[in-house]
């Protein structure tokens, strides 16, 4: 879901301990081939941290609190993973593993239009995952599976690899910022159906005051209380466009 540019270390071990690089968990098997069975699994532990998440949000994740969920004690969970870094890995992985990738024969636009609107969907799902995605998307298996279709869908535009990588890295970029500015909205407006419109009716009389020239001529046409989906729509094509993608394949 997008490339590694920076990594968050929620869980710090004690002074003086090297950063701890959360991918390190795909590098070890589950399960050891020597020793007694595993009583647990990644997925499992996974789906027991997202069900806090999503209903607490991410910062009521904890080693601890996970391994209570699972009738499992703290230290046993460290059998499974190393650090806090590493369950979020975890977490974000088995998310992207929501992704329908299933998509050939489409067009680039469609099929990209297509994984933008599913991350969009998964971030309402998941409204801790948008602010992670900007700063430490995963590398599990899931998350690759999700990159290798994005770049399968640009697979017949004339674009170097790198500019394919930045494209998807900006459409999740572009994806995360919108779910942010949404799910904003929703929490400072909270369930008042006329928040939207009144915020709206604000923004027409700022403009028609005729001190924002050039912000009025931009808007020209615009409705501030236009639908969303077709908001994010235009948003993700605009992008497309811009990038380079054409609208019919030569």
């Amino acid at each position: 879901m997008g490339t590694r540019t920076n990594h968050l270390n929620p869980m710090k071990g004690g002074a003086g301990l090297p950063a701890h690089d959360p991918t390190d968990v795909w590098r070890r098997p589950e399960r050891s081939p020597v020793g007694p069975k595993p009583e647990h699994s990644r997925n499992g532990i996974a789906t027991a941290a997202l069900r806090i998440a999503d209903q607490e949000g991410l910062a009521a994740v904890s080693i601890r609190r996970v391994a209570a969920s699972i009738g499992a004690g703290a230290a046993s969970l460290y059998r499974y993973v190393k650090s806090h870094d590493e369950l979020v890995e975890l977490m974000m992985d088995a998310v992207a593993g929501e992704y329908q990738l299933e998509a050939d024969g489409e067009h680039p636009r469609g099929r990209l239009l297509d994984l933008a609107h599913q991350g969009r969907d998964i971030m309402h799902r998941h409204p801790w995952l948008a602010p992670l995605l900007l700063t430490r998307p995963s590398m599990g298996p899931n998350s690759l599976r999700f990159l290798d279709a994005a770049l399968a869908a640009l697979a017949p535009v004339d674009l170097s690899g790198p500019a394919k990588l930045q494209i998807v890295a900006m459409m999740s970029a572009i994806t995360s910022a919108f779910v942010q500015n949404e799910l904003a909205s929703l929490t400072s407006s909270g369930p008042d159906e006329n928040a939207s419109a009144n915020r709206g009716q604000y923004i027409i009389d700022a403009l028609q005051a005729g001190e924002y020239p050039h912000l009025a001529a931009a808007m020209a046409g615009h409705s501030a209380t236009g639908d969303a989906d077709e908001q994010f729509t235009s948003a993700i094509t605009n992008y497309l466009t811009g990038a380079g993608i054409p609208i019919q394949l030569s």
